[in-house]
């Protein structure tokens, strides 16, 4: 018997012990540059059109397109027919990697012209002209934590509300910014307070280390029903996940321990992983939100007997108070790496000769995972879309030439990059890491603050596996109702960015090796492909597309690792 749903509040810990901690102080500093900030029509942006953003053409309000992130352009305007037009219509040249990371998704904000604003790692948020690629403002925060020069943690977006640029910050901040100017308005610190424990000083101590990218992660925030909802990272320098609601003006609301300390045996939970370090998805119909889960730690599950909820899986939470509904694992007691941090898709479907409502979602471990969403049983497991072989091999203790070659390896599958659902022909469209390899683990003890707390002794990946096909990453489209792999499209690189579709039936998607397609959404067939960044450019970013009403266009817009830049393209309708 899953005895959260008879103690549906027992995950939550103690609001007012946040309140106690120092949760309106901002531990760093912000750096603001103002250029042609008279570009940006004032505007408010109410809930109405958070709710409207998934059927307007015209603006990217959300993350995943709309609450239901299917990552969805409804519009006709840009289809198999007009897509191979496709053009660059502006490059945005920014900083050089590896100082800054690009796996960003930006907000389009509607308007003449609209305003993009967009971000890259560590903590940087710009307001561009959509139209024009223009920089209008700058925003850098300089956690006082500190980011690697080298390795830069990503930021992947933001969310928009009233009048703010809502960000997240990689000291586990949420900030709001002046979407007119960038200046400061407010800052909420979550980490005021960490396991029920206020800090003595600004940051608990067990929060404090170095960002760098593999280890830390901002994600956007998700605004509903008068909540900014999210998560937080750092499963492999053993913290335990928290995922917080505050109000539209930074007021703490709930947070749910993503280890639930009456679920895992004695004290391992303090340590667990298990963080919502990805943007998850909103079932308005049900007033939840699905939250995405992080790998238990340490990754040898011996010190943490039992299924460890809810690390390697979702769980959706009431958004009025937090209160518990249902979780899934799509890796229970995971001894891999094998989390789930790509959104959930929500939609409705037929199953069976009935209208159920779904949620759906690629994880590490290599098969789309769909549930109903009001009990988060399983319908549906599908065909492997990655390669799988050893799968599930426990790794043994310190040892490496004795263990056995396992796919998929440690990023995948699908990591964070968030993939897109086309309703009229009920296909998901994903992208995923194809790579053997195989580990072996030692004792660990935990050492806060910002040791590493993983367990790993030795690591490695091959490139001579006899079953493995060569390919290191794959584009696939998906039912992920039959669960039937309708089409493949495997690439010598990883393919690591989000995707986009179009009602239309025309989808995105990129690759490592600097290849940004089209593809016909239901066949895989190739529509258009162009190397925005170059040949060596890594096109890590999840694409959006809008139409600008004033101009005739539909613009295409994705990042580039590597390469310094950002390209949007335009066809005209």
């Amino acid at each position: 018997m899953n005895r959260m749903i008879q103690n549906g509040m027992d995950h939550l810990e103690d609001v007012e012990v946040i309140r106690e901690g120092p949760y309106q102080e901002k531990p760093g500093e912000s750096n603001i540059e103002q250029f042609d900030t008279d570009q940006i029509t004032e505007g408010e942006i109410t809930e109405e059109h958070l709710h409207e953003t998934g059927e307007r053409t015209d603006n990217w309000l959300i993350m995943g397109g709309a609450y239901d992130s299917q990552r969805r352009y409804p519009g006709d305007e840009l289809n198999p027919e007009n897509v191979g037009d496709l053009e660059v219509e502006w490059e945005f040249e920014h900083g050089d990697p590896p100082r800054t990371a690009y796996q960003n998704s930006p907000i389009i904000v509607q308007g003449d012209p609209p305003i993009m604003y967009l971000t890259f790692g560590p903590d940087e948020l710009h307001a561009l002209n959509a139209r024009t690629g223009e920089n209008l403002w700058s925003h850098i925060y300089e956690p006082t934590v500190g980011a690697s020069p080298d390795t830069a943690p990503a930021e992947r977006g933001v969310a928009v509300f009233c009048d703010w640029v809502i960000k997240s910050t990689l000291d586990l901040g949420v900030m709001a910014v002046d979407r007119y100017t960038g200046e400061d308005v407010w800052y909420y610190n979550g980490a005021a307070a960490y396991r029920n424990e206020p800090a003595d000083d600004l940051m608990h101590e067990e929060l404090m280390w170095e960002r760098s990218r593999g280890t830390t992660s901002s994600f956007p925030p998700l605004i509903y029903d008068g909540k900014i909802m999210k998560g937080s990272f750092g499963g492999e320098y053993g913290v335990s996940g928290f995922f917080d609601a505050i109000s539209v003006e930074g007021e703490p609301q709930w947070r749910i321990n993503m280890c639930p300390e009456e679920e895992w045996v004695g004290d391992s939970w303090k340590h667990g992983g298990a963080t919502a370090w990805a943007s998850g998805c909103v079932d308005v119909e049900n007033d939840q939100v699905i939250i995405p889960s992080a790998n238990a730690a340490p990754w040898y599950g011996t010190v943490r007997p039992g299924w460890n909820p809810y690390s390697g899986g979702k769980v959706a939470v009431s958004t009025e108070d937090g209160e518990y509904r249902w979780h899934h694992q799509d890796a229970p007691h995971d001894y891999w790496d094998y989390d789930s941090p790509s959104p959930a898709l929500v939609y409705t479907a037929e199953v069976d000769g009935e209208e159920r409502r779904l949620a759906s979602w690629a994880p590490k471990s290599g098969w789309v995972h769909t549930v109903d969403v009001e009990t988060g049983q399983l319908v549906q497991r599908s065909e492997e879309y990655v390669q799988h072989h050893n799968m599930w091999t426990i790794p043994g203790k310190e040892d490496l030439n004795k263990m056995p070659w396992i796919m998929p390896w440690l990023g995948g599958g699908t990591n964070p990059q968030p993939s897109s659902y086309h309703q009229e022909s009920r296909t998901m469209v994903v992208t995923g890491h194809n790579e053997p390899w195989r580990w072996t683990w030692e004792d660990t003890w935990y050492e806060p603050p910002g040791e590493g707390f993983s367990g790993i002794a030795e690591l490695e990946t091959t490139e001579y596996l006899e079953e493995w096909n060569g390919f290191h990453g794959v584009v696939a489209g998906i039912d992920p109702v039959s669960g039937e792999v309708k089409w493949q499209d495997w690439h010598d690189d990883v393919a690591r960015g989000g995707t986009l579709s179009t009602a239309s039936g025309v989808s995105f998607a990129g690759t490592r090796g600097g290849d940004f397609l089209a593809y016909d959404t239901e066949t895989g067939e190739r529509l258009w492909a162009d190397q925005p960044g170059g040949e060596d450019g890594e096109v890590d970013g999840s694409p959006v597309a809008w139409h600008d009403p004033y101009e005739e266009k539909v613009f295409v817009f994705v990042s580039t690792q590597q390469s310094g830049v950002v390209t949007a393209y335009s066809v005209e309708v």
